[in-house]
């Protein structure tokens, strides 16, 4: 779906299949952060020893020893539409107010793609995604999952977008934890996606619905970019390069098929957190957006 004008040329030729998605058995899992375990190990452990191959995470008052980030930018090459700043460093403890991550693999290894916003000393709200391989727990904190056991998110190379992107792969039964340890939510599925660039966002996680035979879902997260946005209930937002973190969303079962509404938090090239509910049909995917779905039964 994409009727908006705010379309970006990506350097490369175009992926025919704009929705990469795969189904399973919907699992969850609530668990508690260590202090002093990297937030990457802090995450991954316990979701591989329930048997999570692939899940979103969503954690609320995450405490850090530091914070090491960046923010969405415009490229200074030909080569891509949107990049990162330069690297910025908190070396003080920080409370961050929410925090989303998707859980994939990278190079054989376990990989955490996070978004998170925290307000500044001075009561300003930021945001940034986050190098959670070299930030600490600080204070044992709670986190939640959702996610599945016959796939993972893997990261390759993108030659669309020129750059290496987490997209959903299917794990063969041999592959595949066991998933004694997660709690399988009964007669449910889960859905993991990837939303490629233009699409509108709203639309695209209704089409994800439709593909799947999903009628009602949780959106249990995760995190990516849009061009700027345009909200329901808030100021617009030009700027080219914005990423985004899932706040609330649910899909719809109505007459007219699936209807979605997502609640979102969005962090500007100024590192500025602007939050309020996507307009279907006017919010197109910049760089990618990483989906998971919990079908509700009606």
């Amino acid at each position: 779906m994409r009727t908006t004008s705010r379309l970006l040329t990506q350097p490369g030729m175009p992926a025919a299949e704009r929705i990469e998605s795969i189904c399973g058995d919907a699992l969850a899992l609530t668990f508690d952060l260590q202090p002093g375990d990297s937030l990457r190990d802090a995450l991954c452990a316990p979701l591989e020893a329930a048997g999570l191959s692939t899940a979103t995470v969503r954690i609320e008052g995450l405490r850090l020893e530091s914070l090491h980030y960046v923010r969405p930018a415009l490229p200074n090459d030909a080569e891509h539409v949107a990049f990162y700043s330069e690297q910025h460093r908190i070396d003080t403890s920080l409370h961050v107010e929410l925090a989303c991550a998707t859980i994939g693999r990278r190079d054989g290894a376990p990989f955490v793609h996070c978004h998170a916003v925290w307000k500044t000393p001075e009561g300003r709200w930021q945001g940034g995604h986050i190098f959670s391989d070299q930030v600490r727990v600080a204070k044992p904190s709670q986190a939640r999952a959702w996610g599945t056991s016959n796939a993972w998110m893997q990261a390759e190379f993108d030659s669309e977008t020129n750059f290496t992107l987490l997209r959903p792969v299917v794990l063969s039964r041999e592959s595949a934890r066991g998933t004694a340890a997660g709690r399988l939510v009964p007669n449910r599925k889960c859905v993991v996606a990837r939303i490629r660039p233009n699409e509108d966002l709203v639309g695209a996680i209704e089409q994800t619905c439709r593909n799947h035979d999903i009628r009602a879902a949780k959106i249990r997260g995760s995190v990516g970019s849009i061009v700027g946005a345009r909200f329901e209930n808030a100021p617009p937002i030009d700027d080219v390069a914005t990423e985004i973190l899932v706040v609330n969303g649910e899909v719809h079962d109505t007459q007219d098929g699936p209807r979605a509404t997502i609640d979102i938090a969005l962090i500007d090239p100024r590192g500025d957190v602007h939050r309020g509910r996507l307009v279907r049909g006017d919010n197109p995917v910049l760089i990618c957006f990483e989906l998971y779905l919990e079908e509700t039964l009606l």
